[in-house]
């Protein structure tokens, strides 16, 4: 089974220790960070790169949402994914706008964080299978013609323009 190095983000002293907690309790979750402020997070992330985040949305300096804007400017996809943990269900829709694999809504107990932590490595483990060669076909490039894709009933469709 692989291994996901993880950090946790919250301004909250007890909620952080439970978030650490329920990593330390998972075996395929490897705590590299624990952190009360997003900027120290971020400063820890560019020194050393973490596959999975826990972080809380409201706290002072920067907040979750906005850390999860700065990870994601490079290529999106390649950063760590993010799962939200907050008090306030308001932000759901913008941690669907950012990514965020999971948003886990406080107080939540081991069940619901194991039900995240295991999402995010079912994605980490399609991220790091190789394409099966018998889908994936090179088509001839064409010289100049003009064509749109349209998705018909689960297949691309060429049409010439």
């Amino acid at each position: 089974m692989m291994t996901l190095t993880c950090i946790a983000v919250d301004d909250e002293p007890l909620a952080l220790e439970l978030v650490c907690t329920f990593i330390k309790q998972t075996p395929f979750l490897q705590l590299t960070g624990r952190y009360t402020s997003a900027l120290a997070a971020l400063n820890h992330l560019h020194e050393q790169p973490a596959d999975l985040i826990f972080l809380d949305i409201q706290m002072p300096d920067l907040s979750g949402t906005d850390l999860a804007r700065v990870l994601d400017r490079g290529q999106p996809g390649q950063g760590p994914r993010i799962i939200f943990t907050t008090a306030f269900n308001q932000y759901a829709l913008e941690g669907y706008r950012l990514d965020a694999l999971d948003y886990l809504l406080k107080p939540f107990n081991y069940a619901e964080f194991l039900r995240a932590a295991n999402k995010a490595l079912a994605y980490a483990e399609l991220r790091q299978k190789p394409a099966d060669p018998a889908l994936v076909t090179a088509a001839p490039v064409e010289a100049a013609e003009e064509y749109i894709f349209l998705k018909v009933e689960y297949q691309l469709v060429r049409i010439a323009l």
